[in-house]
């Protein structure tokens, strides 16, 4: 039984899913209704250390609500907002994200295909004008054949520029090489998949943010020779540049 939710609900329902999101719970909640899950996500409660650290958490959750209403406006590659409320949002379940997927599928042909509609997915986010501000693997989901970005707490209109877009890019390819490192041989054709349908002015601007940080991978080589597990980020940092500034 699929049980992914739809993504749109009756009124009875919304106001079902309304009426539970208000009541005390944890800040990221699953609820199950007539087989099919949503989620419920509430301002995240932090004291003045985490505040400090993380900065204001009611910011970042209005940061979220407005980027599900402007891009579920523009018909953007999102999960569509469910309810919504003064400190909650309801969003439809989207399955497994991206890294896992990309973990459990075993046909490395179906797998690299996960890939590069992902990096066509972004590419298509991107000509809408708008930025993620931190996209990862785990970031997205499939729907149906459809890859969906998600999480959107970093989302500022600043941002939806090409130097933000580049910047998506880069970092959209760091967390696949490193979180994901055996797509690294795949990383080339996602950015020509990318490439091929976003504006052209993007890729140099992200070979330009590339040759800003190779200090990073001076800075960081000793770090790198580290034990696999503890240091996954660092080796990814050399693969990465190579990505960008080979071409």
């Amino acid at each position: 039984m699929d049980y992914k939710a739809p993504q749109s609900v009756s009124e009875d329902l919304r106001e079902l899913l309304e009426s539970r999101a208000r009541q005390d719970g944890p800040r990221v909640e699953r609820i199950d209704v007539d087989n099919h899950v949503f989620w419920i996500k509430r301002v995240e409660q932090l004291d003045l250390r985490y505040r400090l650290q993380k900065g204001d958490p009611r910011k970042a959750f209005e940061r979220e609500r407005l980027a599900y209403h402007e891009m579920n406006a523009a018909m953007a590659p999102v999960p569509k907002l469910v309810a919504e409320g003064h400190d909650f949002l309801v969003l439809p379940d989207c399955g497994l994200d991206l890294r896992k997927l990309l973990e459990r599928q075993e046909d490395t042909t179906k797998r690299d295909q996960m890939l590069l509609d992902a990096s066509v997915m972004l590419a298509n986010f991107h000509k809408l004008g708008f930025a993620h501000g931190r996209p990862s693997p785990k970031d997205m989901c499939q729907v149906d054949g459809q890859m969906l970005l998600l999480d959107f707490e970093r989302y500022k209109h600043q941002n939806n520029t090409p130097v933000g877009q580049a910047r998506d890019l880069v970092v959209f390819a760091f967390n696949v090489a490193a979180h994901s490192p055996e797509m690294r041989g795949v990383l080339p054709d996602a950015m020509a998949a990318y490439r091929a349908v976003a504006d052209q002015a993007i890729w140099p601007l992200a070979q330009r943010w590339c040759r800003w940080f190779r200090w990073a991978d001076w800075a960081t080589k000793p770090l790198q020779r580290r034990p696999k597990g503890r240091s996954r980020e660092f080796k990814a940092i050399p693969v990465v540049l190579d990505l960008f500034l080979s071409d």
